[in-house]
């Protein structure tokens, strides 16, 4: 059985969660009876989680969650992890996240390929390794005589060379396609 919330019910009416619920039901067009069949809950306990006077147990903030395809944070917070900047969400440079939002608006407009590139990049785990595998005969090489030296920058420049020539040729024509089908849906609208 849920908690009776202490409060004014004023205050507890626009709660985040229960003005969270209640948007949602409401831009979806949801009743308290489906949802509450949903949840596995009794309408009249939905009417309180609505009114803020309970809330739900882990296991029904979950199912509400995953009904709405909204995170657990939203329902509580009303916060979409969308809003925290990415600067501070992936600990990048703000001259990192300007620059990746100059590629997105088309900066670089003779070069279209850019984004979906820099996804297929980032997205493969291999390019990774391949950064921490240079960093890695790079640093060793940092404290050693000149020899040593440019044998360990070049060993970092072949893992990253050999990396990026594999990708390019792995994901080149998947990286094609989908800029494809991106333009093909800009010109459907």
């Amino acid at each position: 059985m849920p908690n009776t919330r202490k409060g004014s019910k004023i205050d507890l009416y626009n709660s985040h969660f229960a003005a969270t619920l209640r948007e949602l039901m409401d831009s979806k067009g949801v009743t308290q009876k489906e949802l509450a069949a949903a949840v596995g809950v009794r309408p009249q306990t939905l009417s309180l989680y609505c009114t803020g006077e309970t809330q739900p147990n882990v296991d029904k903030l979950l199912k509400i969650a995953e009904y709405f395809n909204v995170t657990t944070d939203f329902l509580i917070t009303g916060t979409i992890l969308e809003d925290i900047p990415v600067r501070e969400m992936l600990g990048f440079s703000e001259r990192t996240v300007e620059n990746l939002k100059l590629v997105k608006n088309g900066y670089f407009e003779d070069s279209p390929y850019m984004l979906p590139l820099l996804d297929c990049l980032l997205g493969d785990k291999d390019f990774y390794t391949a950064i921490e595998r240079a960093g890695y005969w790079q640093q060793n090489g940092a404290q050693e005589d000149i020899d040593r030296r440019e044998y360990s920058t070049w060993k970092a420049t072949q893992a990253l060379e050999t990396f990026l020539l594999d990708f390019l040729s792995r994901d080149l024509q998947a990286m094609y396609n989908e800029l494809t089908t991106r333009n093909d849906e800009k010109g459907g609208d």
